[in-house]
């Protein structure tokens, strides 16, 4: 399938999401595989990264070597806090990134119609980049508050557009898109603290094993319950699981009502596994996340199919 006589064009609103960003690879392979060209392209933080690379015209082979071959020492560099005034780190080293790969292309100059979306931090406003510099274009999109320095842009002061658009439809809706998958990556709240499991629960599951036994461990079991109280709530969550969590809450609800009234016609939603470990660990997780999207593409095939039929 391709765009051609009578086929609508067809555009990809890749979403903010950090390191689940790698899942925008495996929708893209699965796109390409199919033969579905892609006529338009906006996105929002990684969104903007990877939708900025395809538009560019790096193979998606490249794309793919580059998240596989993120590192942990990679990561710190990028991280590395500089401590200024307005970030946590300046963001030079991802800038310097972004440079060895774009050098100084133009975003109205790319292959593909490419938008990447900022906030505005004085007014909210979504900022949509048809224009500029790339590098400073997806460095703005991608300035996550705290984590990295604002970018100035015409007087503006942008950080990252999945504040106000996670999932850019509308954007990419503005660039003559008329058929809209959308893919959303963004982490979703989960229980911010454990099922309580201390040496009580360990203890009863050994003597259920044993239950057989001619010495009768569950009279022990009734023994014990009778005179040790045991703990059944589960533990309040800490101070920087309970701003996660509210953020992810926001996020989740902003995501929500931003797609009620800039719906796509296709929404990718990949099954990300619940991992451990933090969000720069995340970026590890690269390999896997790229086949997340893959399955989450390819599911959505035989509507897209049927709707580009219709149209």
């Amino acid at each position: 399938m391709s765009d051609g006589p009578g086929r609508p064009r067809i555009g990809v609103a890749l979403g903010s999401g950090g390191a689940r960003g790698a899942a925008h690879v495996g929708v893209l392979k699965v796109l390409a595989r199919e033969g579905i060209e892609v006529s338009a392209i906006a996105g929002s933080s990684i969104g903007a990264i990877v939708g900025g690379a395809y538009a560019a015209g790096l193979p998606l082979e490249r794309i793919e070597e580059e998240w596989r071959k993120t590192s942990l020492p990679q990561l710190v560099k990028t991280f590395l806090p500089t401590f200024p005034r307005s970030g946590f780190s300046s963001g030079a080293e991802l800038e310097r990134y972004l440079r060895s790969v774009f050098s100084d292309m133009r975003v109205e100059d790319l292959r593909i119609p490419f938008a990447a979306v900022a906030t505005d931090l004085d007014t909210g406003e979504a900022v949509v980049i048809k224009e500029g510099p790339l590098v400073r274009a997806l460095r703005a999109s991608a300035s996550i508050p705290g984590i990295f320095r604002p970018v100035r842009w015409d007087g503006r002061i942008l950080v990252d557009g999945g504040l106000v658009e996670p999932v850019p439809v509308r954007a990419c809706r503005e660039l003559g898109a008329e058929v809209v998958i959308g893919v959303d990556v963004g982490p979703r709240p989960v229980p911010s603290t454990p099922e309580r499991r201390g040496l009580w629960d360990e203890l009863e599951e050994r003597l259920r094993a044993l239950e057989d036994r001619p010495w009768m461990p569950a009279s022990l079991l009734e023994f014990l319950e009778a005179r040790f109280e045991r703990p059944r709530e589960r533990p309040l969550p800490g101070l920087f699981s309970l701003l996660n969590q509210s953020a992810l809450i926001l996020l989740q609800e902003i995501t929500e009502l931003k797609l009620k009234l800039w719906p796509p016609d296709i929404l990718v939603r990949p099954d990300f596994p619940r991992k451990e470990g933090g969000y720069v660990r995340e970026y590890l997780n690269a390999p896997e996340y790229i086949s997340v999207g893959e399955r989450a593409m390819e599911e959505q095939l035989p509507r897209l199919r049927e709707l580009l039929a219709r149209r």
